[in-house]
């Protein structure tokens, strides 16, 4: 009997001892299991965080050198007119007609679509003949001091790029010759920089004015209606950290930046370079 008891004292105690042990390994099984939940999603965010970082690496090594390229081909643009100006001879200024033909010979010279010259009065001298539509043209040919790019037109593939320079004032009968420039459309200055061959869907390139004007119809890759860089960028929702007045700020000032944000639906990131 008392041997009897004894068994059943130790079977409750092997049983209590298995309960406790079952009970410890589920404890512990949990706690693995939180744990690998746990490291699970820290993993998965420093991941995304890593990706992120490379994309962001991806875009401003493929901002700074889009913008090494287009400054590159603006620079020739302006050495090359500096040189075709600095040829002109007295006997090219005896008539309007001796100046088309030596504009003529710059166009070809060159490869310049459009050379032209601009007197004291607005007056524009082409290779053809001479306009009266300066006022289409974003540049003060009165007090213009050194070169400027600017844009004709609404900003779209439609649009031009004009170089304008200064020029020591050169009489042509009796007029004064004050700034001279180059006209291009907008889809070979384009092909020139070779920014349309950027885009592969996921990935756009493009140049904006400080006010968010696209030099390309294109806003946002195409996502965006609007016509306006910066008219689009007041519809997005942004990430925390990002703000639209820093973005507009920025622009205006010509200062680099990075700034991620919803638009449409869609997880964007912009990373933006002045262009010198």
């Amino acid at each position: 009997m008392i041997k009897k008891i004894g068994d059943w004292f130790q079977s409750i105690k092997r049983g209590g001892v298995l309960q406790v042990a079952v009970a410890g390994s589920l404890i512990v099984a949990a706690i693995l299991i939180v744990g690998t939940i746990w490291t699970g999603r820290s993993a998965s965010h420093d991941a995304e965080q890593a990706v992120r970082n490379v994309s962001l690496l991806y875009l401003d090594e493929l901002a700074g050198r889009r913008e090494q390229v287009i400054s590159s081909v603006i620079h020739e643009y302006i050495n090359d007119m500096d040189v075709a100006v600095g040829l002109i001879e007295k006997s090219d200024l005896e008539s309007v007609e001796s100046l088309q033909e030596y504009q003529e010979r710059m166009k070809k010279i060159y490869g310049l679509e459009k050379f032209a010259f601009v007197d004291e009065g607005g007056l524009i001298y082409t290779a053809r003949g001479t306009r009266t539509d300066i006022d289409q043209y974003n540049f003060d040919y009165s007090s213009i001091s050194a070169p400027e790019v600017s844009i004709k037109g609404s900003g779209t593939s439609e649009g031009s790029i004009i170089i304008a320079v200064p020029v020591d004032r050169l009489d042509l009968c009796g007029d004064t010759l004050v700034a001279c420039f180059m006209e291009m459309s907008m889809d070979n200055f384009l092909e020139a920089v070779s920014i349309q061959s950027v885009n592969n869907n996921t990935t756009f390139c493009n140049i904006y004015r400080y006010d968010g004007v696209p030099f390309t119809g294109l806003v946002l890759g195409g996502l965006s209606a609007e016509d306006n860089l910066l008219k689009a960028l007041e519809k997005a929702e942004y990430e925390d950290g990002y703000d639209y007045d820093t973005v507009k700020e920025q622009f205006s000032e010509g200062v680099g930046g990075v700034v991620s944000f919803t638009y449409g639906g869609i997880k964007e990131t912009l990373s933006y370079t002045p262009i010198k």
